[in-house]
């Protein structure tokens, strides 16, 4: 089975280990997980596959865990995003680096944030509460990083580091585009049905 070994950072022709395949039509699709082993490096790797028609889909790589871009990001955040990894699997950290900083920017443009600069959009952002106090300082440290990989041609960004920026920049959007957005339509949801029962009594 091809997929990528993060250890080799290539892709490979893993050897399939073990199958294991689950079908329950109220969780979605039927699905199958395999165990792999690298043939180059011999490290363990666990993928996932849908079935949504009379085939598997490509495998997803489960662990070592990766990167998933949200289909529901905003499109211009989505390939920003998408963009960074693509430099970090290419070695080009620095590059990764400012990538994650211009998928800040997109949030801030997402939002409608137009301060004269990423420092003061994010701080913005913070005072209307869109981001709370945590999040706005991974925020910033990232626009740092970016800033100090654009300007300084001194700064070599590490993969530690690289990879540190992309996790972080992943748990800001999944913050912003998927658990933020999901407990908003929770409370609608409980606000609706508190009116409901109000109406009828």
């Amino acid at each position: 089975m091809i997929v990528e070994c993060k250890k080799c950072e290539a892709l490979v022709d893993a050897k399939v280990l073990k199958d294991y395949e689950v079908f329950d039509p109220q969780l979605g699709p039927p699905c199958k997980y395999s165990f792999l082993k690298c043939p180059k490096c011999h490290s363990p790797l666990l993928v996932i596959q849908e079935n949504f028609g009379e085939e598997w889909d490509d495998p997803y790589r489960l662990y070592p865990p990766q990167a998933r871009i949200n289909a529901f990001y905003p499109e211009p955040i989505k390939k920003a995003y998408w963009e960074a990894n693509a430099c970090f699997k290419a070695k080009a950290y620095t590059a990764a680096a400012i990538m994650c900083r211009k998928t800040l920017e997109g949030i801030c443009n997402e939002h409608k944030i137009k301060e004269e600069n990423l420092a003061l959009s994010l701080q913005e952002m913070k005072n209307q509460g869109i981001i709370e106090n945590r999040l706005f300082e991974w925020a910033d440290m990232l626009r740092i990083s970016g800033n100090e990989a654009v300007h300084d041609l001194s700064v070599i960004v590490s993969a530690d580091d690289a990879r540190d920026i992309i996790e972080f920049t992943n748990a800001l959007l999944e913050y912003m585009f998927t658990f933020r957005d999901k407990y908003t339509k929770y409370r609608k949801r409980q606000e609706e049905k508190k009116r409901k029962i109000h109406l009828k009594t």
